[in-house]
C-alpha cells in the first residue's frame, strides 16, 4: 500500500490478524494466560475468560492452546461461528474432535460417546482440554446448559475434561445468572486494558515488527491512541491504522494527536471504550484515567508535545511462550490432533463406570 511505503513500513503494522511475528505478550495478556493455564494444569473443570471486542482475549486463548504440550494434553480449540448453538452443536463438535465417527442423535447416547473417548485419553495419561472462542453464542442457544454435564464427567475420581469458555461480558452475565453453572466455575478471568506505558510498548512492538519505529507516532498520538482506544489492543490497532492514513493524506511523515482524533471522529468513537467489568476472582483492575475533553486537553497538554520526539521509548521486556508457536498455528490451524501409539482401547472397568455415572446424571437432570 502506498501510504505504508510513505512511512517506510514493509507491511501493515496494525492488522488484526493473529500472526506470530506480531505477537506481543503484554502484561494484561500474560496475566490472563497465567491464570487460565493454572486452572487447566490443575485439572479444573470450568474456566472463563471475558473481555469486550478488541480486548485481546482471542490472542490469550491461542497462546494458552499453544502452551499445552501434546504429550500431556489432548487440546482442542474451536470458534462458534453461528448466532446461537444448541446442545447438538456443542456435544457434536466435541465428539467429532475426539474422533467419534458417527455421533449419536440422542443427548444421553452422545454424552456417553464423549465420555468413552475422554476415558481413553485419561488412560493414555493425558488430560483433555476444550477451548471455545466466541462462546457468548452458546448463551443464546441451549448449549451452555451442557457445560454443567460435561464438567461433571469423572473417571478414577478425577475430572476428565477442562472447558475454557472465551467471550464478551454478556457470557459472564449469562453464567452468573445460571446458579448451577456458576457453581461449577473454577476460574473467572477478565481482561484489563493496557495502561499508557503498556500501550506504548505494544504500539512500538507492532511498528518494529513491520520495519518502523515508535517515532512514527509522536507522544501526543500515543497518548490519544491509548485514551480513545480504551487501552484495548484491537481498538488501538484500528485507530492507529486510520490515523496513519490521515497523516498520509495530510502529507506528514509522523502521526500527531490531531490525526488520531480525526480518525476517532471518522470511526464514530466519541468516547473511550469501557473496560470489562472486573469480577471478584480477578486482580484489581489497573485502568487509565478517562479521556479528557478537548478543553481540558488544551489546558494540560504541552502545546509542543506533537513536535517533540520521545528519545527513548523501549518496549517492555517480553517473556516467550513456554513453547514456541509452531508454523501450523500461523497458517490458521486451530486444533491439535494426537493419536496414541497404542490406539483406541476401552479403559478397564469402563462399563461399570459408565453405568454408574449416567445413572447419577439422569437422576440429576
Amino acid at each position: 500500500m502506498e501510504h505504508l511505503h510513505h512511512f517506510g513500513l514493509s507491511e501493515d503494522p496494525f492488522r488484526n490478524d493473529h500472526l506470530e511475528r506480531f505477537f506481543h505478550e503484554s502484561p494484561p495478556q500474560r496475566d490472563a494466560q497465567r491464570r487460565l493455564e493454572r486452572a487447566v494444569r490443575q485439572g479444573r473443570g470450568f474456566a472463563l475468560l471475558t473481555g469486550p471486542v478488541g480486548s485481546g482475549k482471542t490472542t490469550v486463548a491461542r497462546a494458552l492452546f499453544e502452551s499445552l504440550e501434546e504429550e500431556a494434553f489432548e487440546a482442542r480449540m474451536m470458534v462458534v461461528l453461528r448466532a446461537n448453538a444448541d446442545f447438538r452443536w456443542l456435544l457434536g463438535r466435541i465428539a467429532a474432535e475426539l474422533g467419534v465417527e458417527e455421533p449419536a442423535s440422542e443427548r444421553e447416547a452422545l454424552l456417553l460417546q464423549v465420555y468413552e473417548k475422554l476415558a481413553i485419553v485419561r488412560e493414555d495419561g493425558r488430560h483433555a482440554v476444550v477451548i471455545v472462542d466466541e462462546a457468548q453464542a452458546l448463551a443464546r442457544g441451549s448449549a451452555l446448559e451442557e457445560v454443567s454435564a460435561l464438567v461433571k464427567l469423572e473417571y478414577d475420581e478425577r475430572r476428565l475434561l477442562s472447558i475454557v469458555l472465551v467471550g464478551t461480558p454478556a457470557l459472564d452475565a449469562a453464567i452468573t445468572g445460571d446458579p448451577q453453572l456458576a457453581h461449577h466455575l473454577d476460574a473467572r478471568v477478565a481482561m484489563r486494558p493496557h495502561d499508557p506505558e503498556e500501550a506504548g510498548a505494544y504500539l512500538s512492538h507492532r511498528l518494529r515488527s513491520a520495519g518502523g519505529e515508535l517515532e512514527l507516532l509522536l507522544p501526543g498520538a500515543v497518548a490519544a491512541l491509548q485514551q480513545l482506544g480504551g487501552g484495548w489492543p484491537g481498538r488501538m490497532n484500528t485507530l492507529a491504522d486510520n490515523a496513519l492514513f490521515e497523516a498520509y493524506l495530510a502529507g506528514r511523515t509522523q502521526v500527531t494527536r490531531s490525526e488520531v482524533e480525526r480518525a476517532a471522529a471518522a470511526l464514530g468513537w466519541s468516547e473511550p471504550a469501557a473496560p470489562a467489568v472486573e469480577t471478584p476472582a480477578a486482580p484489581p483492575a489497573r485502568t487509565s484515567a478517562p479521556a479528557p475533553t478537548r478543553a481540558a486537553m488544551a489546558e494540560v497538554t504541552n502545546p509542543d508535545l506533537d513536535t517533540e520526539l520521545e528519545a527513548a521509548f523501549e518496549p517492555a521486556p517480553q517473556r516467550p511462550l513456554r513453547r514456541p508457536v509452531p508454523e501450523r498455528a500461523a497458517a490458521g490451524r486451530t486444533t491439535v490432533a494426537f493419536q496414541s501409539e497404542r490406539g483406541p482401547r476401552p479403559p478397564p472397568k469402563l462399563e461399570d463406570a459408565v453405568d454408574e455415572l449416567f445413572t447419577e446424571l439422569i437422576e440429576e437432570e
